[in-house]
């Protein structure tokens, strides 16, 4: 009878090569959609005309569906095309394609032929360095299934090299995705590598970098794949706690994303797993009897081979070698027909155990001796310290060699590294020339640049100083101008011709105030809005001497500055509605008279509104007689403005400008 420390040191042996396989079992179970809907997918796409563009359609629609039995014959089509059309970029796709549906399919020598057969045709100078390293992945996949580690690791690490030599500027946005889905795929594969050979930190390392890829790429299917990889990872290591906490996780994230029942079911086979590793073999059970039957239903031989192991290994543990050989032995069965060396190991230990515990030690030794020979087979340690010795005794040799030719070499290499050090010291004084000439240059270039600087500010002061004069003599003219118009106003006799006059000399004030404003400020390009409208404002109601107690002014303007360009017309629009409000809209009875002036920036449009209280007016009737509304209309089609008026209790005009500068 075996002691409990022997049962312990089995039970972490079946957990390691347990977890090692569940990679591969993934991407195998997890496949959306009935068989009927495949069924119909596949009798479309062999409906499809053969032709260059359609036939990469298909083989990529097939390959989401994870190379069903029944697209082979699409395959074998497209391949036979492509071998008459002699198109190696297509031979390269189709054989591809053969070959991921004999790994998908369990036969993996098969798969290797048409890989290498593809890989033939990459040599003769097609450039397809993703198709290149998608194939490397599908080799990868074959040896670890095969249990050639060694060379499976060797298949990825030079995928990964392939995909990180491609210059991704030169790749569509859709290969971007795909190079870095692959990659992710690789840092998976890799890391199963590392935690079959108890690598753990490094297997952690990678299953970390995997999952942050899939959430950047938004794949939630492949994190849920990585989340239950990672709880093989803490269930190895017997972190049964961390194990439940992140597999549960990746449960409730499938069935989030309405993932495939046979993953969920699948992940539920590793939280079985974990109540196994915790002796709680009730929920273990309970778990085993639920999922077997869906993988049986599914015909899916992979994770049913897993599943019946685990049961088995329950059955054992609890003394119930009957059932257990039962399990095992159909989990054996199947792992030999699918030429799964792994699971044949982890199959053949089950029954090596049960039937020593029924004392038939006849077929405990068989499968004792199977089990040893295929775990040598799948971590060929004796393989992998031979190769470790080989590294170090050249390492050894290497270094005595090295040894040697300096010794003999020793006068050589000291005339050597004096001419070195001269020559060195030569190139030392040489550079810390042109250093030292390159410094004299550049504090020659900083001193006349200095002085340009100062002659550029002393420039721009002058233009400042000459700009603001010249604003200036502007408003000192268009003063001058407008104090003429007064004058003649006053002396015209016809009151209608002095009224026009001296309405044209308010809009020459209106525009002296912009140049006003524009040399009295720091801001000689823009005018503060707020400040301009209300002098405006103020001087057209001295202008009419009208005082404010007799006629409200109201002024709501945001604090802007706008170039002179939108101003000046602005400016002038305002003068005519306040001119026009103040002769037209108040008779003399009217009390509290008032006029609202609104500027403010909403969106992308200037809003203004001048607004009275007044008797309102009909401005279709004055179109065509009044300048003052044909001024406005004007000036609004400069500053692209929407114009309307309305006319109830008073009258709004309101402006929507899209044409504006605003200076910082």
């Amino acid at each position: 009878m075996k002691n409990s420390s022997f049962k312990s040191f089995k039970f972490q042996k079946y957990i390691l090569l347990l977890c090692f396989l569940l990679f591969a079992s993934n991407l195998v179970a997890q496949i959306k959609g009935a068989d009927k809907k495949i069924d119909s997918i596949l009798q479309g796409l062999s409906q499809k005309k053969l032709d260059k563009k359609e036939n990469n359609q298909t083989l990529g629609i097939i390959g989401k569906l994870n190379y069903p039995k029944k697209s082979k014959k699409i395959i074998s089509n497209i391949l036979e095309f492509s071998q008459q059309q002699n198109d190696k970029n297509q031979l390269v796709n189709a054989y591809y394609a053969m070959g991921n549906y004999y790994f998908f399919n369990a036969k993996l020598d098969s798969s290797l032929i048409c890989i290498k057969k593809a890989e033939s045709y990459l040599q003769e100078g097609v450039y397809m360095p993703l198709l290149k390293a998608s194939l490397k992945m599908t080799k990868g996949g074959v040896y670890k299934r095969k249990g050639n580690l060694v060379t499976a690791n060797h298949n990825y690490l030079e995928a990964l090299k392939i995909l990180d030599a491609i210059d991704t500027l030169t790749l569509s946005k859709r290969d971007k995705i795909k190079r870095n889905g692959n990659k992710m795929i690789l840092f998976n594969s890799i890391a199963i590598f590392n935690k079959g050979t108890k690598n753990y930190e490094k297997a952690n390392f990678y299953y970390e970098k995997a999952y942050h890829m899939a959430i950047s790429l938004n794949d939630k299917r492949i994190a849920s794949i990585l989340l239950s990889n990672q709880g093989d990872l803490l269930l190895e290591t017997k972190e049964y706690d961390k194990a439940l906490e992140i597999l549960t996780k990746s449960k409730k994230l499938k069935q989030e994303i309405n993932y495939s029942q046979s993953s969920i079911t699948l992940t539920d086979l590793n939280i079985a797993l974990v109540y196994l590793g915790t002796k709680d073999y009730g929920k273990a059970l309970a778990i085993f009897n639920k999922i077997i039957p869906v993988f049986e239903t599914k015909n899916n031989q992979n994770n049913l081979t897993y599943a019946l192991v685990g049961r088995g290994q329950l059955f054992l543990q609890t003394n119930k070698f009957t059932k257990a050989i039962a399990d095992c032995e159909r989990a054996y069965n199947f792992a030999k027909k699918s030429d799964n060396i792994a699971y044949q190991s982890v199959a053949s230990e089950c029954l090596s155990d049960a039937y020593s515990k029924i004392e038939d030690y006849k077929k405990a030794f068989f499968f004792q001796q199977k089990h040893t020979s295929l775990k040598d087979s799948i971590f060929n340690t004796n393989n992998v310290k031979k190769i470790t010795q080989m590294q170090m005794q050249y390492d050894f040799d290497k270094k005595n060699e090295l040894q040697a030719v300096e010794i003999k070499n020793k006068a050589k290499e000291n005339k050597i590294i004096i001419i070195s050090l001269a020559l060195g010291i030569l190139s030392l004084l040489f550079f810390s020339a042109i250093l030292y000439k390159q410094f004299q240059n550049r504090k020659k270039n900083n001193r006349l640049l200095a002085i340009k600087n100062t002659q550029i500010q002393k420039a721009l002061a002058d233009n400042e100083v000459l700009l603001k004069e010249t604003h200036h003599r502007v408003k000192n003219s268009l003063q001058m101008i407008s104090s003429l118009l007064y004058l003649q106003s006053e002396n015209i006799e016809d009151k209608k011709a002095a009224a026009s006059v001296k309405d044209g000399q308010i809009r020459v004030k209106s525009m002296a105030l912009i140049h006003q404003k524009l040399y009295q400020k720091e801001n000689l390009t823009g005018v503060e809005v707020s400040d301009y409208i209300n002098d405006l404002a103020e001087s057209i109601f001295q202008s009419h001497k009208v005082s404010n107690d007799k006629i409200k002014l109201r002024i709501d303007v945001e604090k802007l500055i706008l170039d002179i360009d939108t101003i000046t017309p602005i400016g002038i629009i305002i003068n005519e509605l306040i001119v026009n409000a103040l002769k037209h809209a108040f008779s003399k009875e009217t009390t509290d008279a008032e006029i609202r002036i609104s500027l403010h920036k909403k969106d992308n449009i200037l809003l203004l509104t001048v607004t009275d209280n007044g008797k309102g007016f009909n401005p279709a009737d004055k179109k065509e007689k009044s300048f003052g509304l044909k001024l406005i209309n004007s000036l609004s089609r400069k500053l692209k403005a929407d114009l309307t008026i309305t006319h109830k209790n008073g009258t709004l005009v309101e402006l929507k400008i899209k044409r504006f500068i605003i200076k910082q």
